[in-house]
C-alpha cells in the first residue's frame, strides 16, 4: 500500500500564529495528527504557492513538540504561513471552555446577552 500524497491548500493558525490545522483536497487535518503521520511515514504532505512549485512538508522537532515546516522559496522561514494569509485564525478550546460548552446553546446565548446587557 502506497502512502498518499496530500497537497496542502490552506493553513489555519491559532491565536499564537502556530499552524493548528491544514486543509488538503481530502479534508481538514489537525496539525498534530499530520506531524504524527509524517513521523510514522503514513503520508506525504506537499505545499506550494502554485501547482508548479511544491515543497515537501516536514515535521520539525522543537521544545513545544513537532511542528509542520515547508520551504519552497529558499529562505529559512516557514512558507506554510504564506498559505494562511486572508484566513481567520481559530481559537483552540481549553478544557474549561469545553466543559462550559456542554450547556444548551439557548442558555449560552441567554447568558451572553445578559453579560452584554450588564456590561452596558
Amino acid at each position: 500500500m502506497s502512502m498518499p500524497d496530500l497537497k496542502i491548500e490552506f493553513v489555519v493558525r491559532d491565536r499564537s500564529g502556530a499552524v493548528a490545522a491544514v486543509v488538503t483536497s481530502h479534508g481538514v487535518v489537525d496539525a498534530q495528527f499530520a506531524t504524527e503521520q509524517i513521523a510514522r511515514g503514513e503520508a506525504l504532505y506537499y505545499a506550494g504557492p502554485d501547482s508548479y512549485v511544491r515543497a515537501r512538508v516536514r515535521a520539525v522537532p522543537s521544545l513545544g513538540g513537532p511542528y509542520l515546516y515547508a520551504n519552497w522559496d529558499g529562505t529559512k522561514r516557514n512558507n506554510l504561513h504564506d498559505l494562511a494569509r486572508g484566513l481567520k485564525r481559530i481559537d483552540i478550546r481549553s478544557r474549561a471552555e469545553a466543559v462550559r460548552s456542554t450547556r444548551p446553546e439557548w442558555l449560552n446565548r441567554l447568558l451572553g446577552r445578559a453579560k452584554a446587557y450588564l456590561a452596558a
